[in-house]
């Protein structure tokens, strides 16, 4: 019997799904090196840049041996271990994209593929929950584990920004490690922009920065880099911005990331699942405060229905 798709969720639904995990391991800002995977800001391919790879285990039960014999024991993970999977793993796929090349102006191997290569060789598993190579043992045993993300972040990736990630995350049926659901996200993070904002007669006389992040969840694990032409669509949505409130802007932004044709063109339901997570700062607008933010969720279908109520 073929097995039914795994579910795609939002991150937010997907860890409702495990709340209060008893126990978790974490690497965070695993460093390395990529040049075989990934765009640099530009969007071109094969440029040697940094990456940042971060870990979440979270298992079934406690630490209840691990605390008793103060050892590394079954029911925990050894995260020098972890690291050092994480890093052969990425070694290993580098190595093989080096050999394959023939023209390297014409390598589209992307971030979602390293990832989903660590994913593998920790889970023994596809992100998408299917069956992996059956010969290649796994680093972890899912059926003690409950919930798993892994994030790989390129802090130069971004012309205006502190960095694209993308992160794969996945929760596990006990006893069995199964798949339950998944999640996958791309960020931009922290695009800083000038622009014309603000209801106050001195707001409309010049740009002030507005800080923004830009999240997309629901598209599955993309085939190609497209984080460079979203940013420009933010950003040039934010340079011609007339716009009084941070709430109107970020709709108009949610709106063009959604109907981004690179993004619309990558996903096979034309964008139908996409959920986009606008968070806005301004930070000299409050004086006493580091900054007030605004956050926008949309799905085309929430826009669709917030233009037909106000023109109801």
């Amino acid at each position: 019997m073929e097995e039914l798709p795994v579910p795609l969720v939002t991150t937010a639904r997907l860890r409702a799904l495990a709340p209060d995990p008893p126990a978790t391991v974490r690497i965070q800002n695993l460093s390395t090196v990529l040049q075989y995977a990934g765009h640099d800001a530009w969007g071109r391919a094969c440029k040697p840049q940094p990456a940042l790879i971060s870990a979440e285990v979270a298992f079934v039960a406690p630490f209840s041996a691990a605390a008793v014999g103060d050892t590394v024991s079954e029911d925990t993970v050894h995260y020098g271990s972890l690291s050092k999977s994480i890093l052969a793993s990425l070694k290993e796929t580098e190595a093989i994209r080096r050999s394959d090349l023939l023209d390297p102006r014409e390598d589209e191997y992307c971030v979602g593929h390293a990832l989903a290569s660590v994913w593998h060789a920790l889970t023994g598993l596809t992100v998408k929950g299917t069956r992996g190579n059956p010969e290649r043992v796994p680093f972890l045993d899912l059926k003690k584990v409950r919930l798993m993300s892994l994030t790989m972040t390129l802090p130069k990736a971004s012309l205006l920004g502190e960095g694209v990630s993308l992160t794969a995350s996945a929760v596990f049926e006990e006893g069995t490690g199964k798949m339950q659901a998944r999640a996958e996200s791309l960020e931009i993070s922290r695009l800083t922009v000038p622009t014309l904002i603000g209801v106050n007669a001195n707001e409309r006389l010049a740009k002030q920065l507005v800080v923004l992040t830009v999240a997309i969840e629901g598209f599955g694990m993309m085939p190609l880099d497209i984080y460079t032409e979203i940013e420009e669509v933010v950003v040039k949505a934010m340079e011609s911005s007339h716009f009084k409130t941070l709430e109107a802007l970020g709709a108009r932004i949610a709106e063009r990331v959604l109907t981004c044709p690179s993004l619309r063109s990558s996903h096979q339901d034309s964008g139908d699942g996409l959920q986009v997570c606008v968070r806005m700062e301004k930070p000299i607008a409050v004086p006493m405060a580091d900054c007030p933010i605004v956050e926008v969720r949309a799905t085309l279908a929430s826009l669709m229905q917030g233009r037909a109520e106000r023109g109801a």
